[in-house]
């Protein structure tokens, strides 16, 4: 995670106003390192449910959900699901720039937890908590940011680094899911976490 990158700086009396506005303007190149799913705004994505992936993609199927960490969504739920769909739910973890963990629900909702340290801790929160829509089409899968807490730092990160996400789907077995951000090409390695592991929702 990121550690010490800004030195800490006084608090300026109201005439250096345009100082301020240059800190801020830092923060925002920092926020790339904080929230690397969320690297390029993007145009917002139909919030419907699209249930078609792409026939040629090499997936596992769905992942037994016995201790796998996947979240105990309603018959109904699951019944509408793809099968690649199906594979990409429940709780996930990576190390991309400090640790991240993604949980993902069949109601096309998810919830991803961002910990912080250092400087980015004091300016935000040790933890950031973002409320997620995702949705699979193409063999892709885009996650947008519908809010989350605290309220005021989670709106402060959105607003200046965008709310939505769109990864091609390149591998999802039963303990990992690789996906692959665009435009940016950045690899994102995510590690299935057993029901044990998972966070209490």
């Amino acid at each position: 995670m990121v550690r010490n990158f800004v030195a800490d700086r006084p608090i300026e009396p109201p005439g250096r106003f345009v100082c301020c506005l240059v800190g801020l303007v830092e923060v925002a190149a920092m926020l790339t390192i904080i929230v690397g799913s969320m690297a390029d705004s993007q145009a917002d994505r139909s919030k419907s449910r699209i249930n078609n992936a792409a026939a040629d993609l090499s997936v596992a199927g769905p992942a037994d959900s016995t201790g796998s960490g996947a979240i105990e969504d309603s018959d109904d739920a699951i019944t509408t699901l793809t099968d690649l769909e199906k594979s990409m739910l429940g709780t996930w973890e990576d190390d991309y720039k400090g640790h991240r963990t993604l949980t993902l629900n069949a109601d096309g909702t998810g919830r991803m937890v961002v910990e912080l340290d250092g400087f980015a801790a004091a300016l935000f929160a040790k933890t950031l908590t973002f409320q997620e829509q995702w949705t699979v089409a193409d063999g892709k899968v885009t996650m947008k940011a519908t809010g989350g807490e605290p309220k005021g730092k989670v709106s402060l990160v959105l607003s200046l680094h965008g709310d939505s996400s769109t990864q091609r789907i390149v591998e999802v077995t039963a303990d990992r899911m690789i996906l692959v951000e665009e435009p940016s090409e950045t690899r994102f390695e995510w590690r299935r976490l057993s029901a044990a592991e998972a966070p209490q929702r």
